[in-house]
């Protein structure tokens, strides 16, 4: 084999190496940026990222199935983000942020009140849209504060707590549309689910993170 052959094929050594090594980095990064953002909204998909991550770096390289799985990352993003914009789902999570008082008869109560709906303190202060459907009334008492009702079908959704409201009656509204604002010092938000007269446990149509 003469010089000149083996430099080429050194050459051609050293650039599939730098290409696997790109695609490698850049795999990286996007789990990385998966990560940053599903653990800022609060979702559970961001352990997964994390540990395919750290797989991918001591792999050697498939450029097809590389490309793949990049793809596959952002599906998956997509339908963990819980907010709507990228799910398929009916329902999604209004924010984020922990349940302070669970559906029907909550032990904490001392007077043993049953609880039509479910109380979270949120992460944030904006509040999304648990389904799509049309805003049939906004008003304020003493009990709820600020309150929304959207009505989609059977279904009817009251958000309550706000501090502000971003809609109107007879406005539509999408899933994962931000209608409101909480109050930034408690940023306690109550939902209600109502079908046919009766309340629903809002927990079994989503999932609240933190």
């Amino acid at each position: 084999m003469n010089k000149i052959l083996k430099k080429r094929i050194n050459i051609k050594r050293k650039e599939n190496v730098n290409k696997r090594l790109l695609i490698q980095v850049i795999f990286s990064i996007i789990l990385v940026v998966a990560v940053i953002v599903t653990k800022q909204f609060g979702n559970n998909y961001s352990g997964v990222y994390l540990k395919s991550a750290k797989e991918k770096l001591g792999e050697t390289i498939d450029v097809k199935l590389t490309l793949s799985n990049i793809k596959s990352i952002f599906t998956n993003l997509g339908k963990g983000f819980n907010f709507g914009f990228f799910s398929d789902s009916e329902y999604a999570a209004p924010v984020s942020g922990k349940i302070l008082k669970k559906y029907s008869i909550d032990e904490t109560i001392e007077s043993s009140e049953y609880n039509n709906g479910i109380d979270i303190v949120s992460n944030m202060e904006s509040v999304k849209s648990i389904s799509s459907g049309k805003v049939t009334a906004v008003g304020r008492n003493e009990k709820m504060s600020n309150y929304i009702v959207v009505e989609k079908g059977s279904k009817k959704f009251i958000y309550a707590m706000f501090d502000e409201v971003f809609v109107s009656k007879g406005d539509d509204v999408k899933i994962g549309e931000i209608i409101g604002k909480l109050n930034n010092e408690t940023r306690l938000l109550h939902i209600e689910i109502w079908e046919n007269g009766e309340s629903i446990n809002p927990s079994k149509l989503f999932k609240i993170y933190e």
